[in-house]
Parts: C-alpha cells; structure tokens; sequence
C-alpha cells in the first residue's frame, strides 16, 4: 500500500536503520481502521469526543508538552562496526626537556588546559652557563678572526705570505662562523634568546613550554628531580578535532565509501547517538584481527569525549528515507498506536463557557469550577507504527491530518492518563 507522506517542517536528517515488525494482518486491520477515520465511516459524535481531552491552564503547565512534526529519517543498510575515539597525531604532543637539568619549578597538574607556549616548568643547570658563555667567546673572538682573514688575503693576492698561513685564517675564520650558528640553534632550541646573551644577559635556568594548546594527560615531573632530554615530562592533547577510528571486518569492506554517514555511541557516556560520516578508509589490511581502518569525523563538538574511549557504530550504506516520530509521541492501547494533533477548539470566551455550563451535570460543574483558563484540546489519532531505533519510530501510515497540524512529541502519555480519566468520569466505554 502506497504511504501517506505528512507535509510538515523537517528537522535535519538523522540517519536511522528499521527492521520490519509486526504481523501483515495487524497492519492491514489498522490501515482499514485508519482509512474509516479519515473518511468519517462508521464514526459518530459521541467516538470523537470519545478521542478527545482537554487540559487546564495549570494541567498545561504540569504536562511539559512539546509539539513538532513528522520527520524524514533515513533506512539504509548497514555495516556494523567498533572503534575507539582518537585524535590525529598533531594533536597530541610529548614534551621533553630540550637539554638536563634539575627541575626548579614545576606548574600545573593532570587536567589542566594550557595554552601553547605556557611555561610548564622550569629547569636549571651550569650546562646552561658554560653554553652561553661559549657563544659570547665565540662572538668575540668573531671579529678578530675575520680580519685575520681579510689581512691574509690582501698578502695572498700581492703574493707576500705563503698560501698556506692565508688557507688557516680563511679555516679559522669559516669554523667560527659555523660554530656561532650551531650554538645561536641550540640557544634557541633551549629558549634562551641569542640576541640576550650577545648583550651579556647569562641565566642558569631555561623553560619547557606547552608546544600546543591542550589538555595535559600525562605528567612525569617533580620539583629537585633530574630531568633528561629523552624522557617524556608531559603529554598534552588537543581535543578540538577528536574523530573516530573504526575497525571494518573483512567481509564489509566493499561496502564502505568515504563520504558515508554513520552514528554512534559512547557506552561509558551512556547510549546518546551521535552523527558523522567516513572521511578515509584505510589501504593496509590487519592480518590478524582481519581488519581494516577507518577513519571517522564527527559531527560538531563534544566536551566530554576523551580520547581512547570504546565506540559502537553503524555505517549506512544507503539513502532511503521514511516518515518517523520519537517514540515518546506514541500511546498504546489494546494492540493500537495512537498520536495526539493539538487542534484548534479552544473555549474562546465567556459567553460560550457559560452556554456549555447550562448543559453540565454536577459532577461536570464541579471539574469546571478547578479549571482555571480556557485550555486547550488535544485529538488521539491512529497510525500505523513500524520498527523502532535510536529513540524514533516509523509511521508507516496516519489519519489525513493538517500539515500545519502540531503533533505531541513529548507528553503523549500524560494527555492519554488524562484521556482514560475523562472516559471514566463520563462513563464513556
């Protein structure tokens, strides 16, 4: 039977997988029952209102009601896949010390977010001074070695000294030259400014600084102990493009594409789900788990993602699309799914309540003098439900209703509770 498609705004789609359900003759009694409903057959005045409740102004205000419309999902194939959450290697950095030294002073903890080039310790040795202390000598002795060597070359070309004194000075001269480059990198390498010492400014203490802005996840540092160039004193993270390594089993690697959507979900966080899509498939093929990577980006940010966590994910396959509701719009009642439409039959004013009092029992006098406004009423209609995933479920078929029409998505049970009890205080069966 061809589907009913509900005109109405669409949020943005998620990507969902259906799995039929229910029995062919369930579906097919529903779909009369809905194909009276929309054509009137077989209903009177009294099973309208039987469909019907109205709520307060303070009923309202208790039932937290949220309204919104039939949206387009995704059904697709799909690949199931696990992973863990990871970040690319520029984002992750290991800091060293750029020489030894004794640890003076050592800032922040496991936790803390720093920003690049925040001093992270401080680290003090006499290593430090005899390097200084050689490029000033070395910057010094510079300019006599350069006019040495000018000399010598003024009595090479006039052929007065031998070749071989003007090949030394030029030796001399080139050596230096190297040797105050390679100690102004090493001074830098080190922080400690070339440019500082050349004015004579000399210190025994250097600083480690935060190569990038992150998170720090790892600290091997204490004040007074002896730091060494090789070992690893911080490891600091950035968190800003966290993203998705996923492990595809070799039967589903045909299947998967870059440029797929998938969702996910963190069960350490709870079983929230998450959008994304593939953003590289790997070339390299693991032998022993007989796998291959791949890579994942992950729709918008998410503070509370730390990296190494498990992941569990679907990627689809494919683009059908299908009507849904979050289940929490549905009621069910005797073997029926039913929604409920806000409509538009309000107790406009005071003289209309006043007509409807003159028809009132006294119980129903009684209700009416608690209600404080006008209210608003709400109509149950039948649908015809599919399989459920992710929170939503499929409306395979619904009662022709307004494409203005806001249907309850999120308090449908309280206006059913409220329903049931209306039924029964009007003996309604």
């Amino acid at each position: 039977m061809k589907l009913t498609i509900i005109n109405g705004l669409i949020i943005p789609v998620i990507a969902l997988v259906f799995l039929q359900c229910g029995s062919p003759e369930s579906a097919i009694e529903d779909e009369h029952e809905l194909h009276e409903e929309a054509t009137g057959d077989h209903k009177d005045h009294e099973e309208v209102e039987g469909n019907e409740v109205e709520l307060s102004d303070v009923q309202l205000a208790n039932a937290e009601l949220k309204y919104g419309s039939i949206d387009t999902l995704y059904i697709s194939g799909f690949v199931n896949v696990n992973g863990i959450l990871d970040l690319p290697p520029q984002n992750i950095a290991a800091v060293s010390a750029p020489m030894n030294g004794f640890v003076k002073q050592a800032n922040y903890l496991v936790g803390d977010y720093v920003k690049k080039g925040t001093v992270l310790a401080t680290l003090e040795h006499m290593d430090y001074i005899k390097l200084q202390e050689e490029y000033l000598n070395i910057i010094s002795n510079l300019e006599y070695l350069e006019a040495e060597f000018q000399r010598q070359k003024k009595l090479d070309s006039a052929r007065v000294n031998s070749r071989k004194q003007f090949q030394e000075a030029r030796a001399a001269y080139n050596s230096a030259i190297a040797r105050r480059k390679a100690l102004k990198k090493q001074l830098q390498y080190m922080g400690i400014s070339p440019e500082s010492v050349a004015r004579g400014n000399i210190s025994s203490v250097i600083a480690v600084r935060a190569p990038i802005n992150g998170y720090i996840t790892a600290l091997n540092v204490h004040n007074g102990s002896f730091a060494r160039s090789e070992h690893e004193l911080y490891e600091l993270i950035d968190t800003d493009h966290m993203h998705l390594e996923l492990n595809v089993f070799e039967q589903d690697m045909k299947k998967v594409s870059i440029g797929q959507p998938l969702s996910f979900r963190v069960p350490s966080t709870g079983n929230e789900n998450y959008q994304g899509e593939v953003f590289l498939v790997g070339k390299s093929f693991d032998s022993e788990n007989k796998t291959i990577k791949v890579h994942g980006h992950i729709q918008g940010e998410h503070e509370h993602f730390l990296r190494g966590l498990y992941v569990e994910a679907k990627i689809y396959t494919s683009d059908q699309q299908v009507q849904a509701l979050p289940e929490e719009a549905i009621v069910e009642e005797e073997g029926k799914s039913y929604i409920f439409v806000r409509t538009e039959e309000e107790h406009a004013d005071e003289h209309e309540g006043e007509v409807k009092q003159t028809t009132l029992s006294q119980h129903e006098e009684e209700e009416h003098a608690h209600e404080e406004g006008h209210g608003i009423t709400f109509r149950r209609i039948q649908v015809v439900t599919g399989a459920k995933d992710q929170g939503f479920i499929q409306i395979k078929k619904v009662a022709e209703i307004s494409a203005s029409a806001e249907i309850v998505t999120q308090g449908a049970y309280y206006l059913f509770s409220e329903m049931k009890k209306g039924e029964g205080g009007h003996h309604h069966h």
